[in-house]
């Protein structure tokens, strides 16, 4: 039997992706860890640890609300992610390469809420949108990302490129934030800490409030796309 042929980073990149959309994923990225080395994370020597065990690349997730319909809860939608993350983690493991998921209520450090590695972070580095005046991961074709999860792996890949912040002058999250819990402040990829702009123990986001997502003018062009009423 002849040796398999080892695929390029770039045909490794298509066949992973066609496989993830297969699953019903609409926003997927690939984001080079070694290029995030200054990024927090709840374990000691921040992403340097990845790097050492040999992870060189995140493979980012994201899933709206409205994805799995109007009845769908942010556990339901963190659910459908987790199930396609072990689906990826089979598909990689087929190929001898290592997995590890950064799974989306992750909470290494519940005091300070750090997760193994900011979802959030990896998102930006991997193309899915930009970091909105609400925190949430902002996708210029849908709208306010509710959900992510990371596989990490030492599958060669190609990265994508981080998009630019959109938001401009608009505040609506801020201002239509009911608990008050966001401050408008003005940064082009983030601000310097999440305190800065959101305060944890005010917010409800936890507890089902959405105030901030529909609030989104890019949310709300992705529901009136949908929306026969609309067209």
């Amino acid at each position: 039997m002849n040796k398999q042929t080892e695929l390029t980073s770039s045909e490794n990149t298509v066949e992973l992706k066609t496989f993830i959309r297969g699953l019903g994923i609409d926003l997927v990225g690939i984001a080079r860890i070694d290029q995030l080395r200054d990024m927090p994370t709840g374990l000691p020597g921040s992403t340097e640890y990845f790097l050492r065990v040999g992870y060189t690349n995140a493979i980012v997730l994201g899933a709206q609300l409205s994805k799995l319909g109007k009845t769908a809860t942010g556990n339901d939608v963190s659910l459908f992610l987790e199930k396609t993350a072990i689906e990826i983690c089979s598909f990689l493991e087929a190929r001898k390469k290592g997995a590890l998921i950064i799974h989306t209520e992750d909470e290494y450090d519940p005091i300070h809420r750090i997760g193994l590695m900011s979802l959030k972070v990896l998102a930006k580095a991997a193309g899915l949108g930009w970091q909105g005046r609400s925190l949430l991961i902002i996708s210029p074709e849908h709208g306010p990302v509710h959900r992510l999860i990371a596989v990490l792996t030492n599958i060669e890949l190609i990265a994508d490129a981080p998009l630019p912040n959109r938001c401009g002058r608009c505040s609506l999250c801020v201002d239509q934030c009911p608990q008050k819990a966001l401050s408008l402040i003005d940064f082009d990829d983030h601000p310097s800490h999440r305190e800065q702009v959101l305060d944890i123990n005010t917010c409800t986001g936890d507890d089902g409030c959405l105030v901030c997502l529909q609030a989104c003018p890019w949310g709300k062009k992705q529901r009136d796309k949908t929306d026969p009423k609309k067209e």
